[in-house]
This record gives structure tokens, sequence and C-alpha cells, in this order.
């Protein structure tokens, strides 16, 4: 069983192993997006709270490292942190988990076209 005094974060990050085995285990930006839905405004502004001033410091040690081959820890503080994006449309922009006027749930869909 995975808890929070298990999760591997690295050095200094573990106050966040809470939010970790709830946005951690997310590896889309769909399944973020749908989580963010679901999730209650206290636990989100809990999240952002504990997240959100530590931003520097998670992307100073994120640097150390090449995007394409983090290590587990890392990997698990990076896509933790990606929770974070989600968090911060409904604590900064919505003051709700979901898109205002829009049916709940919902889904998005970006697409990247190049035109010429």
């Amino acid at each position: 069983m995975t808890d929070a005094t298990t999760i591997a974060l690295p050095k200094g990050f573990e106050a966040l192993a809470p939010y970790a085995l709830t946005w951690g285990k997310l590896n889309s930006q769909e399944d973020r997006y749908l989580l963010r839905q679901q999730t209650s405004m206290e636990e989100l502004k809990a999240f952002y709270d504990a997240a959100a001033p530590r931003l520097e410091e998670i992307f100073d040690h994120l640097d150390k490292f090449p995007m394409d081959d983090l290590p587990e820890a890392e990997a698990l503080l990076y896509r933790t942190t990606l929770g974070l994006t989600e968090t911060a449309m409904a604590i900064e922009v919505f003051n709700q988990p979901t898109v205002p006027y829009a049916p709940f749930p919902h889904k998005m869909a970006i697409e990247w076209n190049e035109y010429k």
C-alpha cells in the first residue's frame, strides 16, 4: 500500500507527498483537468497553498535533470506540479473547480496546427 509516508519525492519536498498521491499519479492533461472538476475547493486550495509558494524551488530542482530522463522521484514531483496548473485555474480564475457555464463533467481537447 502506498501512502504519504512511502511516496518517494526528492529530499526536501516530502511535505508535498499527500498531493503526489493524487496529482502525481496522473499522466495526462485531460486526467488533471477532469480531476480538478471533481475535487472540492478546500482540497484544491490546500494543494495550491502548499505547492504554489514553492514553484521556484521546484523548478530550480527539476532544472538539474534532463526532462526526457527524469529520475522517478523527480518525475513524480514534476507530475504533481503539473497538477498545480489545473488547480491554479480553479483558485485564481474560476473560484470554483469547474468552468463557469460549462456542463459538468466535460472534456477539452487542444490541437496544434501550423499554418503556412
